[in-house]
């Protein structure tokens, strides 16, 4: 490193002293996201995957901003002249660049794209964070979605429970009353019961193989990030009837994965852990609590749900996208669409999916290619 501060740097937490230096900007900076610490990021690439952080670093400020490198010889319709290309995107969670102190943005950017040309980089996603304050300008299309739920906890303690809406104020006194406690996990240690009613609640609501993340997942992130993650448990009957992992950032705790039993429902255990969360946030010297959003925004029950911990408290949030190279991002188009009509089915881009050459395959057949 120098001092300069439009330096720009390419880390790969793969390679060991590069790791260390991501990891030293990233404990120098005030607000730690933890969506930008190499451990975290590595929890979702997958083997062949890279992990890097394109960084500008100088003696009062730096920027970072964690990738996951995508080869994309990995998708069976790639052709051969495409084998040595890839595309970009941010991890799960709310990313992006972000800076602080003093940087140049059209220094970064001019390194960025250099860098990017030189892997062939042909499209760049992202998944913008909630505190655009943290984020250096986007260079690329943004597109404004959401909205999610932040709790800010700007009350005394002892005012947050009149913050909610009737409904979670009333379901809060009734876990009370019905026995209810929450225990904080902070070293993590009933890891196997958090498991145990996240899988049922998986079961329960049908979800998408994606959303069962393996034991080894848990354990990777708890060791990757000490300090970092933090399970609160509802407890009835000497029984965890709900539960929650949370990621810790220096201003906020970001809800992270969580489940409900059907038994936990009417002694309201989640709304009685919602609000512990929320007390132990406070004391903690947090400033919110992200809660995020639903499936179908304002429309879903999970987001008015969320809501009535925070009423006229959503924000929206922007994600970022960019054609690195126009022409490459063409032709996968155009292969993505011949080899599954090769295969009898009908594929079309969906409209707002980036990039559009990853998009899923429509249901529509077609008749097989002579």
């Amino acid at each position: 490193m120098t001092d300069g501060a439009d330096r720009f740097l390419l880390l790969d937490a793969a390679v060991p002293q590069q790791r260390a230096q991501w990891l030293a900007l990233w404990e120098a900076w005030p607000q730690r996201d933890v969506v930008a610490h190499p451990g975290y990021v590595q929890l979702f690439a997958r083997a062949e995957e890279r992990t890097i952080c394109a960084c500008q670093a100088g003696g009062d400020g730096a920027v970072l901003f964690p990738l996951i490198v995508r080869p994309l010889r990995l998708e069976p319709w790639v052709g051969e002249e495409q084998e040595d290309a890839c595309d970009l995107a941010s991890p799960y969670g709310y990313g992006g660049p972000f800076g602080w102190g003093r940087y140049s943005a059209d220094a970064f950017w001019s390194g960025f794209d250099r860098w990017a040309q030189n892997v062939k980089a042909v499209s760049l996603f992202t998944r913008l964070s909630l505190f655009p304050d943290r984020l250096i300008p986007f260079q690329g299309e943004t597109v404004v979605k959401g909205p999610a739920v932040v709790v800010s906890l700007d009350l005394p303690a002892d005012r947050l429970l009149e913050s909610y809406d009737k409904a979670a104020r009333k379901n809060v006194r009734q876990a009370e009353r019905a026995g209810v406690t929450v225990e904080v996990d902070v070293q993590c240690r009933r890891l196997g019961d958090f498991l145990g009613v996240y899988y049922s609640t998986m079961d329960r609501l049908g979800a998408r193989p994606m959303y069962y993340f393996p034991r080894t997942f848990f354990e990777s992130l708890m060791g990757q990030l000490p300090g970092q993650a933090v399970l609160f448990h509802a407890v009835h009957g000497e029984r965890v009837l709900s539960t929650e992992l949370l990621l810790v950032s220096e201003d906020y705790l970001y809800s992270f994965l969580n489940g409900t039993l059907e038994e936990g429902m009417p002694v309201r255990a989640n709304p009685l852990l919602r609000h512990a969360v929320n007390l132990w946030a406070t004391t903690q010297g947090k400033r919110y609590v992200v809660l995020g959003g639903g499936y179908e925004a304002a429309a879903d029950s999970l987001f008015r749900y969320k809501q009535r911990y925070a009423p006229d408290r959503a924000r929206s949030f922007c994600v970022g996208t960019r054609i690195l190279n126009g022409s490459l991002y063409e032709c996968l188009l155009d292969r993505r669409a011949a080899w599954e009509h090769e295969r009898g089915r009908a594929w079309s881009p969906r409209g707002e999916f980036f990039p559009a050459y990853r998009a899923v395959l429509s249901s529509t057949a077609v008749a097989p290619a002579a």
